[in-house]
């Protein structure tokens, strides 16, 4: 074992997204990262399928290099496993609902009892209180709750069209991870344990705050006049496009006329082209050979033409970046020191040179499934190297194995599996020698 965490254990009762990706990410940093599923396994398992029962894409990406051990949590034998299984763990990591904790004796309170200095994170979909408290938990709802969603392009049937990636459920699971390694950080120099807390709904309004800072400068008056519009338009039964037209007019400034940074239809694709500071913006107008009309002292924002104006402007530009190829356009615009790229599709992104020289991709043998290439751990240590991670495991692989190392015996392990507590286990009835229960 080598990493940051090389000596710290993890237990996730976790899953999907949010909280394994965290759990991956700790294990990329040398953490061993056990992985309690339910008898069915993570639900994850079963999304966007490879061909393999239980081996589906998205389970595979976000639980490379854990063992799993897969236990019925509402059995009355499960404490005989939980209990010792947290005694030797550092950190528990826990995404459930606020009732279905203390029913599986997963609470804070029910796991420090037994190992006092753990480290112990509880994600929930939208906070531990309130009226959503108890409701499950996914991306798409913690992202309309939090004004994200508004943001987003408008579908065929004129509803918010859904968001992709997933912002609230990697967000959470990145900010989770930062968490256990503050709180680790905080045992070392106190011997303390603590409990940490995240949701996809603080996630989720984190990235909000670039849109409704927008507001902080306008006056009373016109908030309220602005708002009253939307009201008046959502109260008609006004299409998502069309109210949400209101609020970008209303709340964000006009980003039809920068044109230093936007994407761009080419001949054959699309580029970006990210001046955003002044300085660049000048430079991109100057090497593209581009005068500004509103930078012309006798510019009349006012004018019943303005907006026409500055459309048609545009779209001369536009039409200038259709004429070539991608190639083409990022060959002269990188020439003159301008930050540009492709937008590639997210297979394409896998073969990209700029991901390719910075090892962002990694390539595993997954059981069954073959050579799979996925994301790089996205973080570097110069001293503690982060682990490429190998394959996800295959559901409650590592069951015996981890049962052993926590102190129970063989029998203690033949009759939990026969009693329906331990699942997938390669212990059968006959080579137990022990009638069927």
């Amino acid at each position: 074992m080598h990493g940051a965490l090389s000596d710290v254990r993890v237990v996730e009762f976790a899953q999907v997204v949010a909280i394994p990706v965290g759990g991956m990410l700790l294990a990329g940093l040398g953490a061993e990262v056990i992985k309690v599923e339910p008898p069915a396994g993570d639900s994850s398992r079963v999304i966007r399928p490879t061909g393999v029962e239980g081996q589906g894409r998205l389970f595979l990406v976000h639980n490379r290099g854990k063992r799993s051990i897969s236990i019925d949590l509402t059995h009355e034998r499960a404490r005989e496993v939980i209990e010792p299984l947290v005694a030797s763990a550092d950190v528990v990591t826990t995404s459930f609902k606020q009732t279905d904790l203390p029913r599986y004796g997963l609470t804070y309170e029910q796991l420090s009892a037994i190992k006092p200095d753990l480290v112990y994170l509880e994600n929930t979909p939208y906070g531990p209180t309130g009226p959503m408290a108890d409701m499950g938990g996914y991306d798409p709802v913690a992202m309309g709750l939090s004004g994200v969603a508004f943001q987003a392009s408008s579908d065929v049937r004129g509803a918010p069209k859904l968001m992709v990636p997933a912002f609230a459920d990697f967000g959470t699971g990145f900010l989770a991870a930062l968490g256990v390694v503050a709180a680790l950080r905080h045992r070392d120099r106190t011997g303390e344990g603590q409990k940490v807390e995240t949701s996809l709904l603080a996630t989720a309004m984190v990235f909000t705050s670039q849109s409704n800072n927008w507001i902080d400068g306008l006056d009373d008056a016109r908030v309220e006049r602005l708002t009253s519009e939307l009201a008046d338009a959502q109260a008609d039964g006004a299409p998502f496009s069309e109210q949400q037209e209101i609020w970008w007019r209303s709340f964000r400034p006009d980003n039809t006329g920068n044109v230093s940074f936007r994407y761009y239809r080419c001949h054959d694709g699309f580029i970006s082209v990210g001046c955003l500071s002044p300085g660049l913006a000048k430079r991109f107008r100057t090497t593209m050979d581009i005068t500004d009309p509103r930078l012309d002292g006798g510019w009349d924002a006012d004018a019943p033409d303005a907006a026409e104006q500055v459309l048609a402007w545009v779209t001369e530009i536009e039409e200038r970046f259709a004429a070539r190829t991608c190639g083409e356009w990022l060959e002269f615009l990188r020439g003159h020191g301008l930050p540009c790229g492709p937008v590639n599709t997210a297979e394409q992104a896998l073969d990209d040179p700029q991901v390719a020289a910075n090892g962002y991709v990694t390539e595993a043998e997954q059981p069954g499934v073959g050579r799979m290439r996925s994301y790089a751990p996205p973080l570097k240590l110069s001293a503690s190297p982060v682990d490429p991670l190998g394959a996800a495991p295959t559901l409650g692989a590592d069951g015996e194995d981890i049962l052993h190392e926590i102190g129970l015996d063989d029998e203690t392990i033949v009759g939990l599996a026969h009693d329906g507590v331990l699942f997938h286990s390669s212990i059968t009835p006959d080579e137990a020698r022990l009638p069927p229960r």
